[in-house]
């Protein structure tokens, strides 16, 4: 009967992840597409997508924090203030038809509540986990590819027959099926609260602060914001990067649903994966591929090469997503996870707002080359300090607590 109700809830699970990632679809993986077409320059989409990630990076752990520390506060309470909010601006858009200005300023706030649900929806996840029951991570995570992959190629071949005023329409709709599917989730069973010995234990550590818990942290978090400097550049601008080689609308859509599709085999085999190979092993092998992708966007000269580039995500992104999670979750006591899951979000956003605003300026100023040579850099950068983050020393273990 257990194992029923847990096949249930896996799909409930997998619903929300599936979901949430067709809502970013329209938003943000079309936001270049529709920002476009209200006039923006590459360099003033790069701002708008800069300064909600900035928004996201203080929401996120703050959020993380709260919903840690406030028992009362749940996070599907969390989760759909959020998306009330997001569906408030996306009417905004649609009735108010705003100038540039108002665009900015509703799109800025649509972003930063929808990146702020992201490290929301995985610590969902991990709540029924840690709480015993039996879902796989790798095969909701795997759900939201197949329903963005589903998703990208008819939003691409709707944009190309009609207008982007479709997508504020499209997100609003997928936004209230979200938020019903949320609300549908059963509680979490409660977690039995520390017993006063454990307190007294951890009470020293408690005291020095969160980031000084865990050894070597923050260079994996700042090796994370410099691998997503690349990875922006190739989410927000890839219109711009495909019009540099021939491509038109449709080429987004099937380009955008090669990404996600080749994501899959990495999330769903993750757990056959982690088994065989040490996780630090697999967060290694991530970044090299980031690398190696980086290079081939870098020298594509045709629609076909950046599809290749794109098929790449399978082992970068695809097998940095669980990989990361896994390490936090893992890692981190029970009280610090939702920080420890917002935390990695938040410099993963922290590496799209430099990837955004120094990408959208080097488009407009020497064009699609320059900003993927300077994703190229991050990616370099971004791997080094994995490496260095992840790999064992001698006489110590990785990432240890402190005393």
């Amino acid at each position: 009967m257990a194992r029923k109700a847990d096949r249930i809830l896996t799909l409930q699970v997998s619903a929300v992840q599936g979901l949430y990632w067709m809502v970013f679809c329209p938003i943000a993986s079309y936001a270049s597409v529709y920002l476009l077409s209200r006039d923006f320059s590459s360099q003033r989409i790069g701002w708008v997508i800069a300064v909600s990630n900035v928004l996201a990076i203080v929401l996120q752990p703050a959020l993380g924090a709260l919903v840690d520390k406030v028992r009362r506060i749940s996070l599907k309470a969390v989760m759909a203030i959020l998306s009330l909010l997001c569906m408030l601006m996306l009417g905004g858009l649609i009735l108010l038809q705003p100038g540039m200005i108002g665009t900015a300023v509703l799109y800025v706030l649509i972003i930063a509540f929808l990146l702020s649900m992201q490290p929301l929806v995985t610590s969902l996840t991990f709540r029924y986990i840690n709480a015993g029951h039996d879902i796989s991570f790798g095969v909701t995570r795997s759900a939201g590819s197949i329903f963005f992959a589903i998703l990208s190629p008819l939003l691409g071949i709707l944009v190309d027959r009609n207008s982007t005023a479709i997508l504020p329409f499209a997100g609003l709709i997928l936004f209230t099926v979200y938020l019903l599917v949320v609300q549908s989730l059963p509680k979490v069973a409660e977690i039995p609260q520390v017993l006063e010995t454990d307190k007294e234990e951890h009470k020293g550590s408690l005291e020095v602060g969160f980031l000084r818990r865990y050894d070597r942290f923050i260079p994996f978090l700042i090796g994370i914001a410099c691998l997503f400097i690349f990875h922006s550049i190739i989410n927000n601008f890839l219109p711009q990067i495909m019009v540099s080689v021939g491509g038109r609308e449709t080429d987004i859509g099937v380009s955008l649903t090669i990404a996600a599709l080749c994501e899959m085999p990495a999330f769903l085999g993750f757990n056959y994966l982690v088994r065989k190979i040490r996780n630090q092993t697999l967060l290694i092998v991530s970044g090299v591929f980031y690398v190696l992708r980086s290079v081939v966007f870098l020298l594509a000269a045709s629609i076909w090469t950046v599809n290749v580039g794109q098929a790449l995500q399978v082992l970068s992104f695809g097998l940095f997503i669980p990989a990361s999670v896994y390490f936090v979750n893992k890692l981190m006591r029970e009280e610090d996870r939702v920080k420890g899951q917002s935390l990695v979000t938040g410099m993963s956003t922290l590496g799209s707002f430099f990837g955004s605003v120094v990408g959208g300026r080097l488009i407009d100023q020497s064009g699609v080359g320059g900003a993927l040579a300077f994703g190229l850099a991050g990616t370099v950068v971004g791997c080094l300090l994995m490496i260095y983050a992840v790999s064992k020393r001698k006489g110590g273990g990785i990432l240890r607590a402190t005393p």
